[in-house]
């Protein structure tokens, strides 16, 4: 199957801390998820419609040109690390899920990998940010992005995209689901 990419592996590859030797295909699935779940909700369905076709036609106006080089391939590249953390370092083979590993290697633990794909979320989530203020600066360059479509399945561009955990208070060392320390009721 052939996906319409914003970006390719190749400019993946020279942006970005990914080996030359990683497999090409691993690298285009892992783009085309970044792509889908993490740049159309930056740009809304339309735009990212929009920009899909022209690629797709071989003829991309100058406006999308400046966007794509300038803002969606930057934030792409740190999304595609950040989908590819468990891509890349886990394989789906025959015999099941498998950490492959040389003798001139030593493999990470979940910790260091949490901690990168954290520091990767980061920087996408501030490359996406520029998107996103780029083009409600420039809306009238780029009027769809006022105008995402009206459709149910319609994806309306964010406001912002940074993404941060509440904190809402609470005992420390509680279980969730000891009802009897949360939720003393004097009848």
């Amino acid at each position: 199957m052939e996906f319409i990419l914003m970006t390719n592996e190749v400019t993946i590859k020279d942006t970005s801390f990914i080996d030359e030797n990683v497999d090409v295909q691993l690298i285009r699935t892992t783009i085309k998820t970044a792509q889908d779940l993490h740049i159309h909700p930056i740009i809304g369905t339309a735009m990212y419609n929009e920009i899909l076709s022209e690629i797709d036609s071989g003829s991309v106006s100058s406006k999308y040109v400046t966007l794509l080089d300038q803002y969606i391939s930057l934030a792409l590249t740190w999304w595609t690390l950040y989908e590819g953390v468990d891509v890349f370092t886990y394989k789906f083979r025959n015999k099941g899920i498998l950490r492959e590993t040389s003798e001139n290697t030593q493999t990470v633990s979940l910790e260091e990998i949490k901690r990168l794909a954290d520091s990767f979320r980061n920087k996408a989530e501030y490359y996406s940010e520029r998107i996103t203020r780029f083009l409600l600066e420039n809306q009238d360059t780029y009027p769809l992005i006022n105008n995402a479509g009206s459709g149910i399945d319609t994806i309306h561009p964010n406001d912002t995209n940074y993404q941060t955990g509440w904190y809402l208070g609470g005992r420390k060392n509680c279980h969730p689901f000891d009802y009897n320390q949360r939720n003393q009721i004097d009848l």
